[in-house]
This record gives structure tokens, C-alpha cells and sequence, in this order.
């Protein structure tokens, strides 16, 4: 009589075989594969995701790496351009106190030329009147050796025509006062007198010369002018 086997002996019963202690029967294997018995344990899925995790880590520390590189480089070329600035502002900084001194310099030699042209600024005028002066020596030293009072005349008419061509020569004219109108422009009246032969405010008389220079009055005539009765 044929033995019949027992669905829960299992295929492997009927063909003979006999799963050893650590293997369990195919219904169990499958009723495992079912449960997922034999899914990835925890401790195999802490490793996968270790393994992830340890990818991703290498990949931030790699990221975080060249933004600390960008932001070193950022800063090393602020203190360079720092320094560049610094130096410019020194170069202009020295140039500006350069150009002070030179101007400083510049302006104190023009003070000095300005001052040395004061005190030669009559120079032409006395080379021009130094040979009217000779003339006077000259006519003194004449006149004490003759004893000749014409001598000592014709002198001091000479140094008078020279000082009066000198004048002439640099613009100075004389200024016409007598039998003139009073001009309060070119005259200085200093005496009213009675004269009944002249019109009213007219010069009779100079008491002192006045010249003008180009038109303009050095010094006005010092006048009587007549008064009528």
C-alpha cells in the first residue's frame, strides 16, 4: 500500500529530502519569504544607510572645504586691495605735502623778489639823476676855485636843464598856473588878494610849481588867485 504524504511533510519529505537543523522546510521558507523573514535585517539596513550617510558626509565636508577655500581667497584679495589703497593714499598723502612745500617755497622766494623790487624800484630814477648831481659838485668846485659867482650860475643852470630833460623824458610836464582860471584839479589856492586888473579867480601868482606825470597830478600848483573888489 502506497504511503501518502502529508501536505505538511512538506514537498521536500516526498522527494527524499530532509532539511537539516539550521534550514527550515519549504513551508517555513516560504511562510518566511511571505512575512519577509528574510528581508535585510536592521543591523544590515544601518550599514547600507551608514554607507549613505558616509557618501553624503564627504560630499558636505568637501562643499564646506571650497566655500572656506572661496571665502579665504575673498579675504586675501580685500587685503590686498587694502594695502594697494593704503599705499595710494600715502604716495598722495607724501605728493600733497610736496607740492604745499613747493608752493610755500615758491611763495616766499616771490615775497623776497617782491621785496628787493621795493627797495630798488627808484633805481633808473637815481642812475638818472646822479649826473645832474655831478654838475652841482662840479659848479661848487668851479666857482670856490675862480672865486667866479658866474661860474657857479651857469652850474646850476645846466643841472637844472638836465633835471628838466629827465622829467620830460618820463612823462612829467609842468603845470601852466599864471593868468590861468583856478582849476581846484591842478591848483592850490592859498591867498585871495584884491586885483581889480585881473578877472575873478584867476592866478596872479605861483607860489609854488606843480607837475602832472601821463596826465595825472603829482603835485597842484600852490596859487594866489585875484579877488575882484
Amino acid at each position: 500500500m502506497r504511503r501518502r504524504i502529508h501536505v505538511t511533510d512538506g514537498i521536500n519529505e516526498y522527494a527524499g529530502y530532509t532539511a537539516g537543523p539550521e534550514e527550515g522546510t519549504m513551508e517555513e521558507n516560504l511562510s518566511q519569504e511571505a512575512t519577509g523573514t528574510n528581508a535585510p535585517s536592521a543591523d544590515d539596513l544601518d550599514g547600507l544607510n551608514g554607507g549613505n550617510d558616509s557618501a553624503g558626509s564627504t560630499s558636505a565636508d568637501t562643499d564646506a572645504d571650497a566655500d572656506a577655500d572661496a571665502q579665504q581667497a575673498e579675504i586675501d584679495s580685500l587685503h590686498a586691495k587694502l594695502e594697494q589703497l593704503t599705499r595710494e593714499r600715502d604716495e598722495e598723502k607724501n605728493q600733497h605735502l610736496r607740492t604745499l612745500a613747493d608752493f610755500q617755497n615758491f611763495r616766499r622766494r616771490k615775497e623776497e623778489e617782491r621785496s628787493a623790487d621795493r627797495q630798488f624800484a627808484n633805481r633808473e630814477l637815481v642812475l638818472a639823476m646822479l649826473p645832474a648831481l655831478d654838475n652841482f659838485e662840479r659848479a661848487l668846485t668851479a666857482s670856490q676855485k675862480t672865486q667866479s659867482y658866474d661860474a657857479l650860475i651857469d652850474g646850476v643852470k645846466l643841472t637844472l636843464r638836465q633835471l628838466n630833460d629827465f622829467l620830460t623824458k618820463n612823462g612829467v610836464k609842468l603845470i601852466e598856473s599864471v593868468g590861468a582860471e583856478f582849476n581846484p584839479n591842478l591848483h592850490e589856492a592859498v591867498m585871495r588878494v584884491e586885483d581889480s586888473d585881473q578877472p575873478e579867480n584867476t592866478v596872479v601868482e605861483e607860489l609854488q610849481k606843480g607837475y602832472t606825470m601821463h596826465d595825472r597830478v603829482l603835485r597842484p600848483s600852490m596859487v594866489k588867485v585875484a579877488r575882484s573888489e
